[in-house]
């Protein structure tokens, strides 16, 4: 244990200290069943869950001192924990580098956030400020909010659809965890995505607040990738970016009651961009609000990819309020040369009401190599709100209507614009 004692003394020299100081040191400690310096709290009483407080362990909530390391002494103890345990951010201001709450852990964890926890702007070895792996059986809950403090990077980022670009740190990050459940938190101004699951399994996300400015790039709400069985339910998601993008490998996702807005809508993808993706499945969006988004429902992937799959992907009752391309598959998205190789089938979009401002409400363009099978466009009642006077037609050739490129789409129900041409 002298080694992770001596790189703590080392991080008490250095303002943020970095992920890979507190990697080596948590697993040093808990592979001896040790702690970061710190105290012990209050021994569990007959298997009952015990609190572990921040504050108890060195964390000043005045905003301005940074207490990763109270963070992390404080969760060593929680994780270690014979029983289940809760680490507890009490009210105030907590100002934390980057924090790597890492397992596996002894007994079920609870992380209550009940404060306000703010970023540092500078001192990220890695992109992400808190990151949460190998930690199964984790809930993440409260009524406080983990503020990014994207404002000060944002100006610097121009990663739009680069394919090589390293985006700033994710707010909370989670990676090969199983059994994850996270409801009540909020996020404000990420300095990239607000929430990022990767690798990981059965994880429920409910009532929950994301925010930042419509013109903060790559703000994403929720971005998913190698993710099974995930619901995100009853939450408010207004960024720059997609509210939620379901990426490679994800399967058996429900997205329920969700607000989107400001944002780029509800979106598959992209799919394409990296060698060898897996394939998307299962993906289910019912009874959402999307308001004044620059995108509604998408599916979009990358010219000259590797060949994968998206099947079996259903938007349904949703209302529109302004919204640009309601509707759009897109696998033009992104390229490198050469025609998509991701191959769209199993598609519905159904009941699908309100207003947009984009004449072409329906725009499915896929790949000339591996044409999208089996799109069914049903009851899409969406009405034109453009500012009116010199009107110009759309580039399906009518006022308001649908465009369809390698496609076969079936319309049915009741619809507010002409069906593509056959």
């Amino acid at each position: 244990m002298a080694n992770a004692r001596s790189l703590v003394a080392e991080a008490n020299n250095i303002n943020v200290g970095s992920l890979i100081l507190m990697a080596l040191v948590f697993g040093s400690c808990v592979a001896n069943g040790e702690y970061l310096g710190g105290r012990r709290g209050l021994a569990a009483n007959s298997g009952n869950p015990t609190v572990y407080d921040i504050t108890k362990f060195g964390a000043v909530g005045d905003g301005s001192t940074n207490t990763f390391k109270a963070f992390l002494n404080t969760w060593i103890q929680v994780c270690d924990s014979p029983v289940p345990a809760t680490l507890l951010v009490p009210k105030g201001q907590f100002l934390a580098g980057p924090v790597i709450f890492a397992g596996p852990c002894k007994s079920k964890v609870t992380v209550n956030v009940q404060g306000t926890i703010i970023a540092t702007t500078s001192g990220y070895a890695t992109p992400e400020w808190f990151l949460f792996e190998r930690v199964d059986n984790l809930v993440l809950t409260g009524t406080g909010t983990f503020h990014g403090k994207g404002e000060a990077v944002w100006k610097a980022d121009g990663c739009g659809k680069k394919v090589q670009c390293n985006l700033p740190p994710t707010s909370l990050k989670f990676r090969n965890m199983k059994n994850v459940e996270i409801n009540g938190i909020s996020s404000v101004n990420a300095k990239a995505f607000h929430m990022f699951l990767v690798k990981t399994e059965n994880v429920n996300i409910q009532n929950i607040k994301l925010i930042a400015p419509a013109e903060s790039p790559n703000t994403d709400g929720i971005h998913l990738s190698n993710a099974d069985n995930v619901s995100i339910l009853d939450s408010t998601i207004a960024t720059g970016d997609d509210c939620v993008s379901v990426g490679r490998g994800s399967n058996n996702v429900t997205v329920e009651r969700v607000i989107c807005g400001p944002g780029h809508g509800l979106s598959v993808g992209s799919l394409g961009k990296y060698k060898n993706e897996e394939d998307v499945s299962g993906i289910h969006v019912n009874n959402c609000t999307m308001v004044e988004t620059d995108n509604g429902l998408r599916i979009k992937t990358w010219g000259g990819s590797d060949p994968s799959k998206a099947v079996d992907i259903k938007f349904e009752n949703i209302i529109m309020q302004s919204v640009k391309n309601p509707i759009i598959i897109d696998q033009n998205y992104g390229s490198r040369g050469g025609d998509s190789q991701v191959a769209i089938s199993d598609i519905l979009f159904k009941n699908i009401r309100g207003t947009t401002i984009t004449k072409d409400i329906v725009q499915i363009m896929c790949s000339k190599s591996v044409p999208c099978k089996g799109v069914n466009v049903v009851d899409v009642n969406l009405n034109y709100v453009g500012k009116t006077g010199g009107e110009k037609k759309s580039s399906s050739g009518g006022l308001v209507g649908a465009l369809c490129d390698n496609a076969n789409v079936i319309f049915g129900g009741k619809l507010s614009f002409p069906m593509c041409p056959k």
